[in-house]
């Protein structure tokens, strides 16, 4: 097993289920998110819809790595509504301009892993994952060791791009 040492991702583990009551564990950390309208930046929520929110993700692939999740908690993509597939559409799209503009994104990756098979980390709650690209972002760690070094400050994205989310008429 490759360990890469990344200390700035205690805070995410030490207080996973500090404070937490019994229904709020067997809840999915997204759903928890969604109730907890309060604290959209600490949680690092973007931008809230009708049907969906954008989020950065707490362990990201990339820097600016998103999550577009419908509100409603559903595996499948076929279970939602036309209304609320479109949304999660418009979302991405906006995402991606966002991340292109503010974050210089050279390329995105965007999509989904539906289901445990395909690699989703959380198959019940099913969402899509937006993360920006740059020429060269792959280092010699990545291909040599196997191991995917990244160094961000989550803080300092969210405030570079929550101005273009506010922005949104979604």
């Amino acid at each position: 097993m490759d360990i890469l040492y990344a200390p700035w991702r205690d805070k995410y583990v030490t207080n996973s289920k500090e404070g937490k009551s019994t229904q709020e564990e067997e809840m999915c950390v997204f759903c928890q998110k969604i109730v907890q309208t309060n604290l959209d930046s600490q949680e690092f929520i973007l931008k809230r819809t009708q049907h969906a929110l954008v989020i950065l993700n707490l362990y990201p692939y990339n820097g600016g790595h998103l999550l577009i999740l419908p509100l409603q908690h559903v595996a499948n993509l076929e279970d939602l509504s036309k209304d609320v597939r479109y949304e999660l559409m418009e979302l991405m799209s906006a995402s991606i301009v966002i991340l292109k503009n503010v974050l210089q994104a050279q390329g995105v990756n965007a999509g989904m892993n539906l289901g445990r098979a395909s690699g989703a980390g959380i198959p019940s709650h099913l969402h899509l994952h937006v993360v920006p690209r740059w020429v060269g972002d792959t280092s010699f760690i990545t291909v040599i060791g196997n191991t995917k070094n990244v160094s961000v400050d989550l803080e300092k994205i969210y405030n570079n791009i929550k101005p273009a989310f506010d922005a949104l008429n979604i």
